[in-house]
C-alpha cells in the first residue's frame, strides 16, 4: 500500500492511516499523533514490529529530504546563485563588501602580527581569507569567510597541513552558515578564533573545540 508523511508527527504511514488537505497528509488519529511527538510511544512499541518498521521508513525518507536540501545548498554555492555563469550575484557582491569594509579594520588591529595574513579575492569579490602560521607549532589554519548567492554568510576553518589531495572533509574542522543579517556574529566569531589563537599555545586546541560546539549549537530561524 502507499505510504506518505504526516506533517505534524513526521512518521511514514500507510495512506489509509493518513488525512489529505491541500495535499498534505496528517495522522487520522490524533491522539496517537500527539503521543509519538510529545514521546509517549504506544504500549509495547518498541517490542513492535510495525512500530520498529514505521520509524525505520520515516527516519529514510526524512534523510532523502534533508540530502536532496544539502545538494540544493552545494549546488547554490557552486553556480553562485547566477545561472550558468558561475559569478557571484550582484546581493551577495554588495553585502559582502560590507563586511569585508569591517574586516579590513580587524585587519589593521593586526598589523603588527606577522602570523597573520589578512587576503580578499578580488577576482571573486565574495571571499576573504586570513592565513594563521606558527611555524614553531607547525600549526597553519585558514579562516574563509565567503557569500556566494547573497542569502548568507559562510564562515570556514581548515587546517593546511594535510597531505595535498586529502578530501577537504577532513581539513575543515569548523563550518558555519549565517543569515545575511547576522554580519556581527561573523565578526564576532572570528575575533574569538583570532583571540584563541595569539592566546597560549597550550590552550588552543580546547578553546576551539569549545568555541565549535557553541557555533554549531547556535541557533538561527533561517536554519529552519
Amino acid at each position: 500500500m502507499e505510504t506518505k508523511v504526516c506533517i505534524y508527527c513526521h512518521r511514514t504511514l500507510e495512506s489509509n492511516r493518513l488525512l489529505e488537505k491541500a495535499g498534505k497528509y496528517r495522522c487520522k488519529d490524533e491522539n496517537d499523533c500527539l503521543e509519538y511527538q510529545n514521546g509517549a510511544d504506544p504500549a509495547d512499541s518498541a517490542d513492535s514490529a510495525d512500530y520498529i518498521s514505521a520509524v525505520v521508513k520515516s527516519s529514510l525518507s526524512e534523510a532523502a529530504q534533508r540530502i536532496a536540501a544539502y545538494k540544493r545548498i552545494k549546488e547554490d554555492r557552486t553556480k553562485g546563485g547566477s545561472g550558468e555563469s558561475g559569478k557571484a550575484s550582484q546581493e551577495a557582491i554588495a553585502g559582502f563588501a560590507r563586511l569585508k569594509s569591517v574586516l579590513d579594520v580587524l585587519a589593521v588591529e593586526y598589523k603588527d602580527d606577522h602570523q597573520l595574513a589578512f587576503q580578499y579575492d578580488e577576482t571573486k569579490n565574495v571571499e576573504y581569507r586570513i592565513s594563521l602560521n606558527d611555524a614553531d607549532s607547525h600549526l597553519h589554519l585558514t579562516v574563509k569567510m565567503d557569500n556566494v548567492t547573497g542569502s548568507g554568510y559562510w564562515l570556514t576553518v581548515a587546517g593546511e597541513n594535510a597531505a595535498a589531495d586529502a578530501d577537504p572533509l577532513y581539513q575543515e574542522f569548523i563550518y558555519k552558515r549565517y543569515p545575511g543579517s547576522q554580519r556581527e556574529d561573523v565578526i564576532k566569531d572570528v575575533s574569538v578564533i583570532l583571540l584563541a589563537f595569539a592566546g597560549e599555545k597550550d590552550l588552543r586546541a580546547a578553546l576551539l573545540n569549545e568555541f565549535r560546539m557553541e557555533i554549531e549549537s547556535r541557533y538561527y530561524k533561517s536554519d529552519e
